[in-house]
Order: C-alpha cells, then sequence, then structure tokens
C-alpha cells in the first residue's frame, strides 16, 4: 500500500526512516533522503540503501530543507512517539510542495480490544514510548489543522481471534467497522495549494 501510494519519480523525505525496512520498498525510482533520531538506525540506512540520511529530532528541531522542497513525505509509526506533533506536521507542511502529499500511519489505540481492557482494568498500551493515542477522529483532527484534505485507511487487524486463522478486517467492510477493529490507520494528507508555512515556533 505504501508503495502504491508514494508512486514514482518523487522526491522524498522519510521522517522517522529508522534502517529502511520500509524505506527500501519504494525507494527504487524516487530520490529518497531520510531523518531519524537513531545514529546507528542512520548507519545501516545509508550503508544498505546509499541514500541520504541526516541525523534530527524531529520532536524539537526544524527540518534542515528548503520551503517547498519535497513531493512527498513518509511519517509512519512517529506521530505517537512526539511530544510536539503539531511542530512536526508545520514543519512537514512548509517543506512540502504545493498539492504535496503526507503518507503516514498510527497505531489505532481505541480499537476494541483495547477499549475492552480498558472496561476491565488492564493496561491497553504497554509502550512507554507512546505519548499519543489517536483514533481515526483524532489523527482527521490533528491533520485538519495543516492540510486539506485528509484520507484515513483503517489497516491490518482481525474481526475475531488472530494470527493466521483469525478472521482478518476485510476492505470491504464500512469504514466505521474497520476503524473499530484495525491495528493501524494509514493517512494521506494533501497539502493545499498555497504558499508554504512559516518555519514552526
Amino acid at each position: 500500500m505504501l508503495v502504491r501510494l508514494v508512486g514514482k519519480s518523487q522526491r522524498v523525505l522519510d521522517i522517522g526512516c529508522r534502517a529502511g525496512n520500509l524505506t527500501k520498498h519504494y525507494c527504487g525510482g524516487n530520490d529518497v533522503v531520510g531523518v531519524d533520531v537513531d545514529r546507528r538506525a542512520l548507519e545501516i540506512f545509508r550503508e544498505t540503501l546509499g541514500l541520504e540520511a541526516r541525523w534530527l529530532d524531529v520532536d524539537v528541531e526544524p527540518l534542515p530543507f528548503e520551503d517547498a522542497s519535497f513531493d512527498v513525505v513518509v511519517f509512519t509509526e512517529v506521530m505517537e512517539h512526539l511530544r510536539f506533533p503539531h511542530r512536526a506536521l508545520a514543519e512537514i507542511r512548509r517543506v512540502l510542495k504545493p498539492t504535496g502529499r503526507l503518507i503516514g500511519s498510527v497505531p489505532n489505540a481505541f480499537r476494541l480490544r483495547n477499549r475492552l481492557r480498558f472496561l476491565i482494568g488492564k493496561p491497553f498500551d504497554t509502550d512507554p514510548s507512546h505519548l499519543r493515542l489517536y483514533s481515526a477522529p483524532l489523527i482527521q483532527q490533528a491533520l485538519g489543522r495543516q492540510f486539506q484534505t485528509v484520507k484515513i485507511y483503517p489497516v491490518s487487524g482481525h474481526l475475531l481471534g488472530g494470527g493466521r486463522y483469525g478472521i482478518p478486517v476485510f476492505s470491504w467492510l464500512p469504514f466505521s467497522i474497520r476503524a473499530l477493529f484495525c491495528l493501524d490507520l494509514v493517512f494521506v494528507a494533501h497539502a493545499p495549494p498555497c504558499p508554504p508555512m512559516q518555519r514552526a515556533p
């Protein structure tokens, strides 16, 4: 899905690229730059993919790129780790070309299984690095402050059971059902056709 959404002949910024486990699937035919806060992961990214990579803490630092310099920004599984996601989103908007696209994902923190665990007094998110929790409406709201249109795709997960024998969340189900059961929320946000915004404060 990510490969299809990114497309070809694009200048792409991959924020939170890590060692390139996802990047390697869509870097062919694209001009890709990666940024991450993990220096060792960036070394692997450079060595295995031969792509430009920069160390950056996107939570507190501006992106070191010119305004309107990327066609696509990839932002997968990062927002839930940030203290100031609104700043990162403003910076992404700034470096995207007019009508550019932000493509990313967040865990679906409010899926039904997590809600049931909460009701019986059990923790539903045990990852201490998760500083934010998102549902489909919450990610729509967060992205809508900077972007013109936002499309959300509920992906993965099971309606019942798990593993190879569980009943998956079928793509033909209504959005509300998929959003209630899916593991992740993939989003595509389109930059409005106007001059880039100024750097975030």
